[in-house]
């Protein structure tokens, strides 16, 4: 694993030595994802970062290109058919898992400093803090210093430094030996002169080396520098020092001799002297003040005293409120829906009905939906995963708990003023705040926006409130700004805003999510429905009995999507169990073919060659893409491919399974895929299939059998199909001659009949209906 340096020039050491890499906007990506530290940062951001507001138009690919070189620099033994282990791909972006990071050594060394000098451990707290200074070998980001991505981190990083220089200070005092730091602490000044810590330090250990007079100059400098710089005088630290050298305070003193006995021997303690603060201690970029006794968490499951409420007393009572979260079985609920007026009202209803919605398998979200009585919440998931049904259920429940719910949808066609979203939320709540809150949204920019949100801060003190932002990557600028400023100013009330976006399109929400992070919002992210849930959901919707069989083979295929599911389930009950094996409903391919037709026609030319390997047999799942043949089949070059694959992978369309290759996120979007491609270039593409396979995996007979038949090469086709037959007599008899490539894969024998009836239809010569 690399080891990386940051405390100066960017530099890596693998397993082979330095690594190279490369030109600076190649360099610029690594040190961004090195300041994300481990998160991920969108390839928006990244194109933002790179260049500012002028990206040229293949941006995109030129950060999967910078990307595809960094991971053969960082881990120059993978293979294409193993997954990255460092620089990994997390739609909508990349990330990198790195481990070893001096900057990030640095930090844990002062936090450990820190500690080790409020328990009074001074030796040990100049250990660590000299560790952690020693590996500075230059300004943090050297080569980023000028970049907009970098300033606050630099900024961060070199606050660090000078509190491990001051705390440093403090523990070599605390040790008796006060001499020792001027030089150091005069060095510091010069570099920070409007620190008072470090000038309090300063006049503190000349004191204790007998010099007064200098002691009660370097106050008087640091008096003067304050008041030419900042135009204030020196803050009670240093007045008090300045009272207590010129009264010979005792408290100025040294220290009693440093502690060698056992760690846990308190009276061994070397006594610290009041005055001499160890400052704050900054933990990833957080300043906190250690200022009372150490408490470790309770062990699991033992009772751990409730904190002190800080809320509003209606707040507080409104949030402690028993909610009664149905509990049907599998998850499900019943709601219903009213839309009347312009913005959604929600009641919770006990049974049928008209409008009724049934949701499935989503507990455990509602739950912590519900648990959140304040702040933001943050829903994601890809386009039909159940993002409206699980927000508009729990806006019912809290609507029939007393709360006022309001929900605005981000509009997907253009023309609507900005704000919409908001306009919606904010006339459903004409109870709660003035009739002509609306137009302020979009009327009076920051000032209108910070006035509405004061109004809901007060509207929750007599009520709990609930807001839905729906669709958050489909909002204006005005909207987020709007949504950022909501939550800042009713941070601490009764309001909780829920905003739902889709994962594959949330790249320009980088900067919301920055802002909105801040204040720790609930994060879930929506997944396929489990097996359960998904045969409850199809059972329900096709109204027709589904045999178990059947049930899991479309929660297999639709990847547990409900919007998918549904639309499976009424073709079920429409056209019967085996057309939902085999047929993409109209309803998921127009969905699937809006999310493919933003890619670039390169990405889906390999996701269609994807698809042809992958797609052995309709309606199974296969088992993936093999890259090696993916990258012969596709004949532009193994770069050209990983760009591709790179780019389907962040729009949450292929996964990287844990073993090696790609697949499809779920068999029916690898079939809308392919059922997209024309006829032609199917048929021509399984014929590359079939002679890149002749020549990379020769003894997959059923494979080749399947490609040349589709291909258009009956004679191969059933060649093949016969040897493929053959094996698998010989190896399961003849009662099991169905020689599999994947799970669900074609018997052999078919592939031999597809072959017959090729063979009629082209009236091959004899010889090719002999082989049959």
């Amino acid at each position: 694993m690399a080891v990386f340096s940051v405390l100066g020039a960017l530099q890596a050491i693998g397993e082979d030595g330095p690594i190279e890499f490369g030109g600076p906007r190649q360099r610029s990506v690594l040190g961004r994802l090195l300041v994300a530290r481990g998160q991920v940062v969108p390839v928006g951001r990244l194109i933002s970062d790179l260049w500012r507001d002028q990206p040229p138009p293949g941006a995109a690919g030129s950060i999967q290109t910078y990307v595809s070189h960094l991971r053969r620099a960082l881990e120059p033994r993978r293979t294409i058919r193993t997954p990255a282990r460092l620089l990994v791909t997390v739609p909508p972006g990349y990330a990198l898992r790195a481990e070893h990071v001096d900057a990030w050594r640095f930090e844990d060394l002062v936090r450990q400093g820190s500690r080790r000098l409020l328990d009074g451990d001074a030796a040990a707290a100049v250990a660590a803090l000299e560790e952690a200074l020693a590996l500075w070998k230059g300004p943090a980001y050297l080569e980023f210093a000028s970049a907009d991505w970098a300033l606050n981190e630099i900024a961060r990083l070199d606050e660090l430094r000078a509190t491990a220089v001051e705390q440093r200070a403090s523990a070599v005092m605390a040790l008796g030996t006060p001499g020792s730091v001027i030089a150091d602490l005069r060095a510091h000044l010069a570099e920070h002169p409007l620190r008072e810590e470090g000038w309090r330090l300063l006049a503190t250990a000349l004191y204790r080396q007998g010099r007064q007079g200098d002691a009660l100059a370097a106050l008087r400098e640091a008096r003067r520098m304050l008041a030419a710089e900042l135009g204030v005088d020196p803050g009670p630290a240093l007045r008090r020092l300045e009272a207590g050298i010129l009264a010979h305070s005792p408290e100025l003193d040294l220290p009693g001799p440093a502690r060698t006995d056992d760690r846990d021997d308190q009276a061994a303690r070397p006594r610290l002297p009041r005055d001499l603060s160890v400052g704050d201690i900054p933990v990833r970029g957080i300043a906190m003040r250690e200022t009372g006794p150490r408490v470790t968490l309770a062990a699991a499951g033992a009772a751990v005293p409730p904190p002190t409420s800080t809320e509003p007393p209606r707040a507080a009572s409104a949030a402690a409120a028993p909610r009664a979260v149905p509990t049907v079985a599998d998850g499900a609920v019943l709601l219903e829906i009213s839309t009347a007026g312009p913005a959604t009202a929600l009641t919770a209803a006990p049974g049928g009905g008209k409008g009724r919605v049934r949701l499935f398998g989503r507990r455990s979200e509602l739950s912590l939906l519900l648990d959140r009585s304040e702040g933001v919440a943050l829903v994601s998931g890809e386009a039909g995963m159940g993002k409206t049904a699980l927000v508009e259920e729990a806006a019912a429940v809290r609507a029939g708990q007393g709360a006022r719910v309001a929900i605005g949808r981000c509009p997907a066609t253009r023309g609507a003023p900005p704000g919409w979203a908001w306009t919606e939320i904010f006339r459903t709540l004409t109870t709660a705040v003035a009739s002509d809150t609306a137009e302020s949204v979009r009327g009076e920019g920051f000032h209108g926006r910070r006035a509405v949100a004061a109004r809901l801060r007060a509207a929750a003190a007599e009520a709990p409130v609930m807001l839905v932002v729906e669709d958050l990557h489909r909002a204006d600028r005005e909207t987020l700004d709007t949504l950022v400023d909501v939550v800042a100013v009713t941070a601490g009330a009764a309001v909780t805003v829920v905003c739902t976006f889709r994962k594959e399109e949330a790249g320009r929400l980088a900067g919301t999510m920055a802002a909105l992070a801040r204040h720790e919002p609930l994060r879930i992210a929506l997944r396929g429905l489990r097996p359960g849930a998904a045969a409850g959901l199809v059972t329900a919707v096709a109204g027709v009995p589904v045999t178990r069989p059947a049930l899991t083979a479309v929660a297999t295929r639709t990847g547990g999507n409900p919007f998918f599911l549904r639309e499976t389930a009424r073709l079920i009950a429409a056209e019967g169990e085996a057309a939902a094996l085999t047929t993409v409903p109209a309803g998921v391919r127009d969905v699937l073919a809006a999310r493919l037709a933003v890619l670039p026609a390169r990405v889906r030319t390999v996701l269609g060659e994807a698809a042809v390997l992958d797609a052995e047999v309709p309606g199974a799942h296969a088992g993936g893409v093999d890259l090696d043949v993916l990258v012969a089949v596709h004949g532009g070059g193994e770069d050209a491919v990983l760009d591709a694959a790179e780019a389907a992978l962040l729009a949450g369309l292929l996964v990287e399974p844990g073993g090696s290759g790609l697949r499809f996120a779920s068999p029916v979007l690898r079939d809308t895929v392919y059922g997209a491609m024309p006829r032609l270039r199917r048929a021509r593409t399984h014929a590359r299939v079939a002679a890149v396979l002749e020549r990379l995996r020769p003894d997959e007979a059923a494979a080749l059998a399947h490609h040349h038949a589709l291909g258009g090469d009956p004679v191969r086709a059933a060649r093949y199909a016969l040897t493929a037959a053959e094996r698998a007599d010989l190896r399961y008899g003849r009662r099991e001659s169905g020689l599999t490539r994947g799970q669900g894969a074609r018997p052999a024998r078919d592939y031999a009949s597809v072959a017959r009836d090729r063979l009629r239809e082209t009236q091959s010569p004899p010889t090719g209906a002999s082989l049959l």
